[in-house]
Formats: C-alpha cells, sequence, structure tokens
C-alpha cells in the first residue's frame, strides 16, 4: 500500500509555526510590539480555519489546488520567521539573540519545510534528486552548528569557562 502525504500538512505545519511564533514572541515580549503575539495567533486560527474548510470541500477542490493554497500559507510562515530574525538583528541591534534565533528556530523549520516538500514531491510522482535533499540539509545543520558555535564563542560563558582554567 502506497502512503501519501496530503497537501494540507503543509497547512498543519503552518499553523504550529505560527503558534510557535506566537509563544515565542510572547516570551521575548519586551523586545516586540505588545500586539504581535496575538497577531500570530489570528494567522493561527486562520489556518485552523483553512483546515476546516478544506476538509468540507476535499471533494471540490483537486489536489493540485489544495496543495497550492497550503503551500502559500507555509511560505508566509517561513517568511514572517525570517522576517522576526531580521527585525532582532537590523532594527532592534541584537545580533545575538539573532543567532541564537537564526540557530533555534530559522534553520530547522525550513529544514523539515524543505523535507517535506520534497517528500511531498517524490510521493507525487515529481523525481527530486536525492542529492538535493540531502545538500539541503546538510547545509542547514552546517549553518545551524555555526551559528551556534559564534553565539557560544562570543558570549561571556566561554570566557569564565576559560578564566577557569
Amino acid at each position: 500500500m502506497s502512503e501519501t502525504i496530503l497537501p494540507e500538512l503543509f497547512a498543519l505545519l503552518s499553523t504550529d509555526l505560527f503558534l510557535l511564533l506566537s509563544l515565542l514572541t510572547c516570551l521575548l515580549e519586551e523586545r516586540f510590539p505588545k500586539a504581535i503575539p496575538y497577531v500570530y495567533q489570528i494567522a493561527a486560527l486562520a489556518g485552523f480555519g483553512h483546515l476546516l474548510v478544506s476538509k468540507e470541500f476535499l471533494t471540490t477542490f483537486s489536489e493540485y489546488m489544495r496543495f497550492w493554497y497550503s503551500f502559500f500559507y507555509l511560505i508566509v510562515a517561513l517568511a514572517n520567521i525570517i522576517a522576526i530574525n531580521v527585525y532582532l538583528g537590523v532594527s532592534k541591534k541584537l545580533w545575538t539573540l539573532s543567532k541564537a534565533w537564526s540557530g533555534a528556530v530559522t534553520f530547522p523549520t525550513i529544514a523539515i519545510s524543505v523535507f517535506f516538500a520534497v517528500n511531498y514531491g517524490y510521493t507525487q510522482g515529481a523525481q527530486f534528486p536525492l542529492l538535493l535533499l540531502q545538500v539541503g540539509l546538510v547545509a542547514s545543520l552546517l549553518v545551524m552548528g555555526l551559528s551556534i558555535s559564534a553565539l557560544l564563542l562570543r558570549s561571556d560563558l566561554l570566557n569564565k569557562l576559560r578564566r577557569r582554567r
């Protein structure tokens, strides 16, 4: 039996990403405007509504159409994650926090999204080279590791550890 991935997986992933953004911006409330977590909660509710509507019209819309509006919603969620990363680094001048956000949120979510997109394409018959997936995941992990290393190398924690020796 062939396992297929429904295109609504991208909408579900996007809804989860908006909830993650809401939680993280709420935790970092002094660095963001007060309304931002609520905007992300509304975007997550819109995604949940999207899933309910998509369920009701599953036979009406073709899979091609369902894929594209679910994938567009995922692109919007990823663009918001990248925008927060740029906002922290450029607008607020919080480079350390921006590096941490990049390593902990931005690159893992992009790597997971690329994994699901390539896997969806593979199950639908579109032939993506396996090398493309491997290179994408290795590049994402490399950038994530370098950003975490740069964060640790520039922190006072490393200097405190060096002084103890």
